[in-house]
């Protein structure tokens, strides 16, 4: 049982269509400086690195507070370390998982699968259409343990997610990282 964090910069195909290889590689290489140990101190693990984004997982006990509370401080730092220059969106699952090494060809890694993976990437998309920075599965919410005063989940109703019979119950948390354009 574990709570996925997907995270992607938003605009960011764009933001490489006019930039040089080199600087791309320097944006990414500095978005992942300032997030990756935000997810660590919050006790997760960054199973991957996906182009513009990255995978989050969060194993502990109180996982799904863990992962809000990574959430959270994600659009904290991207905001005060990136400013205008990053958007982001974030969407959060929880439930089993199957993890493993996964590989052939003489390549193999950590995985982690299952529809809990699916289900928070297909959320994290969603965060466009309901215009948030992030988004929480009701499955996550009702693991939430810590009542946080400051925490303002929103509810947002049933999305419904591609691949998914059922549309799936989401929440969101307002931020201003939501509403700003990547600067030119």
């Amino acid at each position: 049982m574990v709570t996925v964090m997907f995270v992607d910069i938003r605009g960011f195909t764009t933001l490489a269509d006019r930039s040089t290889a080199s600087e791309a590689t320097a944006y990414l290489n500095e978005f992942f400086e300032v997030t990756v140990p935000v997810v660590l101190a919050h006790g997760g693990q960054v199973n991957k690195l996906l182009g513009d984004g990255l995978l989050g997982v969060f194993g502990a006990l109180d996982h799904a507070d863990r992962a809000l509370a990574a959430a959270r401080g994600l659009l904290d730092v991207v905001e005060a370390q990136m400013g205008d220059r990053c958007q982001i969106g974030i969407g959060l699952n929880s439930g089993l998982v199957l993890v493993g090494t996964i590989g052939g060809g003489g390549h193999t890694e950590l995985g982690v699968i299952g529809d809990p993976v699916n289900v928070a990437a297909r959320v994290e998309a969603a965060t466009r259409d309901l215009d948030v920075s992030l988004l929480v599965t009701e499955a996550t919410r009702c693991l939430l343990e810590n009542t946080d005063p400051t925490l303002k989940l929103t509810a947002k109703g049933a999305v419904p997610l591609k691949g998914k019979a059922e549309p799936v119950v989401v929440h969101g948390l307002e931020s201003r990282n939501a509403f700003r354009t990547p600067a030119s």
